[in-house]
């Protein structure tokens, strides 16, 4: 992982010398190669100075000519190492109040190498929140267990839903007993 993130050409050796070494023989017709690496290769020597992290974007399936190009922008704008974007067709959910798909739509499984300082997670949090905000301009959505950048107006934004699923909230845990970073940066609970 070290030479495809980090190394000039790392991607191309990857793609011309790593993968036709890895899946050389028997024809086989992968829909992800992600997923079917030993998740041991994928975990960093040391997380001292970097690390590997996933984000997600859902978008309305007639929105993907639109999206691609603006997520690209954004990521070569901020010389994002991305190492790959894999895209999934996901059903609509309609009954769940914080859904990220109320629709068809084509998820965006962005993989990527992020440094570890303050100063680099100050850097993910800007262009996460621009691509977020380019879902949001497609109707779409951003997957809400990663890494938390998004601010209120984006989150209520991406997941109108939210107060109704904070009222019934309330209603079922008055004292705020269950919680973790989601709900402390998201929800207010009324005293």
């Amino acid at each position: 992982m070290r030479i495809i993130g980090d190394w000039p050409g790392g991607k191309w050796i990857r793609e011309h010398i790593v993968d036709p070494w890895l899946f050389r023989g028997e024809c086989i017709e992968w829909r992800n190669y992600e997923a079917s690496y030993d998740v041991r290769s994928l975990e960093p020597a040391s997380r001292e100075k970097s690390t590997y992290v996933l984000q997600e974007y859902f978008v309305p399936v007639d929105r993907l000519e639109a999206f691609v190009p603006k997520m690209a922008a954004t990521l070569n704008r901020h010389h994002v190492n991305a190492i790959n974007v894999s895209i999934r067709y996901t059903r609509p959910d309609p009954g769940t109040l914080l859904a990220w798909a109320r629709s068809e739509v084509f998820s965006y499984v962005l993989y990527y190498e992020q440094g570890t300082s303050e100063q680099d997670r100050r850097e993910v949090g800007a262009w996460t929140r621009e691509l977020i905000d380019t879902a949001i301009e497609q109707g779409g959505t951003y997957y809400l267990p990663y890494q938390i950048w998004a601010t209120a107006e984006q989150f209520h934004a991406a997941y109108p839903s939210a107060e109704r699923f904070f009222n019934l909230k309330r209603r079922v845990d008055p004292t705020n007993k269950f919680r973790n970073r989601l709900w402390d940066a998201y929800y207010h609970p009324v005293p």
